[in-house]
């Protein structure tokens, strides 16, 4: 169900979020992705990896996407799929701002069902799934 999803997501998000608060922008150790695909840090890595341990862990039978993960066809085999961008905004985190997010989702039969983009750093954290709207917070918007 859409809401079981939404709360595995953020509760997972909230975990990324002490996760990278472990890790000073500017000091993280940092590489350039090939084709000038942008940054990545320890901190994206060291959240994709709690993900996939924290998500695939409660749903393993769920396919997986993420920016920070080689892709491989075999989500293509699964009827309902992590999408997820460990440290939405590497370059902020690396400057230091605190704009960057976590952004997961759920996709089943290429439609997402639910949601969550957390901000850590400004305490926010949005949330939706089908049939349930929106929340900033846990507040309706």
């Amino acid at each position: 169900m859409p809401e079981d999803d939404l709360a595995l997501l953020i509760d997972a998000a909230r975990k990324a979020g002490a996760v990278a608060r472990g890790f000073v922008g500017a000091t993280a150790k940092r590489w350039d992705k090939p084709d000038n695909a942008g940054p990545v840090t320890e901190a994206d890595l060291a959240v994709n990896d709690l993900l996939l341990a924290e998500l695939r862990g409660a749903r393993p039978g769920y396919g997986w996407l993420s920016e920070e993960t080689e892709d491989n066809t075999d989500r293509l085999g699964h009827d309902k799929v992590f999408i997820i961008d460990p440290i939405d905004g590497t370059r902020s985190f690396v400057e230091g701002s605190d704009t960057w997010a976590h952004s997961l989702a759920v996709a089943e039969a290429g439609e997402v069902t639910a949601a969550v983009v957390s901000l850590p750093m400004r305490d926010m954290l949005y949330a939706a799934h089908r049939g349930g709207g929106a929340t900033l917070n846990g507040t309706p918007i």
